[in-house]
């Protein structure tokens, strides 16, 4: 079968770091037939500007859901992906969401998303239910797979690590834009479900997501505002609840957020005035949402007729480097492949029982980092007695398949 040829689409609002870094690992993907649009803010779209070939749309109002049909509108590829701007895909992450789109009855997939220690997952296979509640699937392979809906419950991809069909976003209308914060890819994978659409789950199509400050919350995940995502849960009440059980779906909301947000009120990273101001921003919230009218969109007709570029395939080797004494020149010398086309891992490991993590630096390289004897996988013992070939043999297994499709292998 023919490469398909995909769109990649980024929407990014104040985080141009962040950004810059994304598109950094957006151009090491190993995959030959794939365009940039990049849907930003103005500071957003000059860090795009400096990338080569990324298209770029200037849109300043914070919509997601209008930023990204802004971005379909002008996709030329058969397939349309979505990453946030403060995600980083593994460089094999294009060439495993295609392979789910082989068979023609599949409209939609997405793949696993790794938390901010690049390790622990944060969001995989999973459906969602009518009040809009996310039930995770067991998923115990490595090989994609359908998601099948049941009852009232329909796959939910996220719009971190997900690609679909041109044809099924022009179907459907592309993403509702009453949904301008959350629950905008979730109404969209489960209206084309709805429709006989299949959604495949790819495990090894990974991204990192990073979960950057925005307007929405800081740096640590504490909550700044919530009136959107109220608003967003009452508009998918609107269109997916029955009527007769939407109070108990408001009521069932409610409650768990505020829960959420007395939480963070305990744990001291919410002083007591901002956390029930949340509360009350979540009753006029969900308030506001009940009365959104769904907006006429432009219509999401054929795609634009001029041609994708075709991209080669870096010839270049995956480098592994396996950091021992010399650690700033290991990391310098990785900076320096980097800025050579190479696709570079840095194995940082000492002999500590330090957990592990992974990430994506701003150099343009992997960097694993832990203790020898610590938990890589979260559900490993505490304390490992092993060498650093044996650590390091078992990273590398790991990430075959993933960080490259040739086996990893180096002098340990």
């Amino acid at each position: 079968m023919a490469d398909l040829t995909i769109s990649i689409v980024i929407v990014s609002r104040d985080r141009p770091d962040f950004l810059r870094r994304c598109l950094c690992a957006v151009q090491q993907l190993d995959y030959p037939l794939y365009e940039t649009i990049v849907v930003a803010c103005s500071t957003g779209a000059a860090i795009a500007h400096a990338f080569d070939g990324v298209g770029v749309i200037v849109y300043d109002t914070p919509n997601i859901s209008a930023a990204r049909n802004l971005g379909v509108a002008q996709a030329r590829g058969e397939l349309v992906a979505f990453l946030d701007d403060d995600a980083v895909p593994e460089p094999t992450w294009l060439s495993h969401l295609a392979s789910a789109f082989s068979d023609p009855n599949v409209a939609q997939a997405g793949g696993t998303t790794l938390g901010r220690n690049g390790i622990s997952v944060q969001h995989a296979a999973a459906k969602v239910d009518v009040s809009g509640v996310t039930r995770p699937v067991a998923w115990n392979d490595e090989r994609p797979g359908i998601i099948a809906p049941k009852a009232d419950q329909h796959p939910r991809l996220h719009g971190t690590n997900m690609a679909l069909r041109r044809s099924a976003l022009v179907q459907h209308e592309g993403f509702d834009e009453r949904f301008a914060f959350y629950l905008d890819e979730t109404d969209l994978t489960y209206r084309i479900s709805q429709s006989g659409g299949q959604t495949v789950f790819v495990p090894m199509a990974v991204v990192h997501h990073a979960s950057g400050p925005s307007r929405f919350r800081a740096s640590d995940r504490t909550p700044r505002s919530v009136f959107e995502i109220a608003a967003s849960v009452a508009v998918f009440h609107q269109k997916h609840c029955p009527v007769t059980e939407r109070d108990a779906a408001r009521a069932a909301f409610i409650a768990e957020r505020r829960r959420w947000i007395l939480q963070h009120m305990q744990s001291g990273t919410l002083p007591p005035d901002s956390a029930w101001k949340l509360c009350r921003e979540l009753i006029k919230g969900y308030a506001e949402g009940a009365k959104r009218l769904r907006v006429q969109v432009p219509s999401l007709t054929q795609a634009p007729s001029d041609q994708m570029p075709t991209r080669q395939r870096s010839s270049k080797d995956m480098a592994i480097i396996m950091s021992r004494t010399k650690r700033q020149a290991d990391l310098r010398r990785a900076k320096s492949l980097a800025a050579q086309g190479h696709r570079v891992t840095v194995l940082d490991y000492t002999h500590t029982v330090r957990f592990h993590q992974v990430a994506f630096t701003d150099d343009g390289f992997w960097l694993h980092t832990g203790g020898v004897f610590g938990r890589e996988m979260r559900n490993e013992p505490m304390f490992q007695l092993c060498s650093r070939k044996t650590r390091v043999l078992r990273t590398l297994s790991r990430l075959n398949g993933i960080r490259s499709k040739k086996v990893l292998m180096t002098d340990v």
